[in-house]
């Protein structure tokens, strides 16, 4: 048996294209695709386990050099 993790925290962005976040024409929510670096492949194995699963959601903005902030 495959233990879930607790946490999981990884670095990521939004990708620069249109379809970063697509908002359902139906009312059923929306989805969100991420940049994520190859560093961060243990959390991105992690989040495959929670598949099907529902999970909270948080974001905190860090500086980066890539965007300058």
């Amino acid at each position: 048996m495959v233990k879930k993790p607790n946490n999981i925290q990884f670095i990521a962005s939004l990708p620069p294209i249109t379809s970063a976040i697509s908002v359902s024409g139906m009312s059923e929510g929306a989805r969100i695709k991420l940049d994520i670096p190859q560093s961060e492949l243990y959390a991105i194995i992690q989040l495959q386990l929670l598949c099907g699963q529902a999970f909270k959601v948080t974001i905190e903005p860090i500086e980066s050099k890539k965007n300058g902030r």
